[in-house]
């Protein structure tokens, strides 16, 4: 197994997988997603791979991507602060529990850190308590609580 940056060529297995993760919160939180046939168009995830403001890194075994990852940078409104945001994070299935989402975690964290940024947010529904422990495991910490209430 491998993790590399994506190029344009890794459309089609890259966009089934965020497709996968996308449709997995649609059936979670359906008043928040729609399910979609489609999650990234061609030409926009063309710019997103050559993005300078972006890392897009994928887990390759045998020429077969099994896992995503897409993180951007960002400012603190306040103090300006370089960040990352972690928009998603996804591994196959039958490819979990094996430390590719760990993987992809690591060298995320590593890259935005060569990139200056002073800290790494992303964001982790209620419903999924496994990715709570995966990514307290790896030392993140809850930051805050957003709640609601059906009306």
């Amino acid at each position: 197994m491998i993790i590399r940056r994506m190029t344009f060529e890794d459309y089609g297995q890259a966009e089934e997988l965020f497709k996968k993760l996308h449709n997995l919160h649609a059936e979670m939180e359906p008043d928040m997603y729609k399910k979609l046939d489609c999650v990234n168009k061609k030409r926009d995830f063309k710019k997103q791979v050559k993005s300078k403001n972006k890392i897009m890194l994928c887990a390759e075994e045998d020429g077969k991507i099994i896992g995503v990852s897409n993180t951007k940078f960002c400012t603190s409104g306040m103090t300006e602060i370089k960040m990352a945001f972690m928009d998603a994070l996804y591994v196959e299935d039958e490819f979990r529990g094996k430390g590719i989402g760990k993987a992809l975690f690591l060298e995320t964290e590593k890259m935005v850190k060569e990139k200056g940024a002073k800290r790494l947010d992303l964001h982790v529904w209620e419903f999924n308590s496994g990715a709570v422990y995966f990514y307290k495991a790896l030392g993140m910490q809850i930051q805050r609580y957003t709640l609601e209430k059906d009306l």
